[in-house]
């Protein structure tokens, strides 16, 4: 199930202590495109790796 859909804004955890505003740019094959808003660099993630809030993805950083 497509939890996100291209354009969309989400967060990621980086390096278990950032998180930052990405933007889906494709989904495929279980994977999400995602683009740094203001940078051409992307990569692919898994769908448990995004969070819909700022606030979840706070929440799960590894303490």
């Amino acid at each position: 199930m497509v939890k996100f859909n291209q354009g969309d804004k989400a967060w990621i955890i980086e390096s278990t202590i950032f998180v930052l505003e990405v933007e889906i740019d494709k989904y495929s094959g279980g994977f999400y495109l995602i683009r740094y808003p203001k940078k051409s660099a992307g990569y692919k993630v898994g769908q448990s790796r995004l969070y819909k809030t700022e606030q979840e993805a706070n929440s799960n950083i590894r303490k």
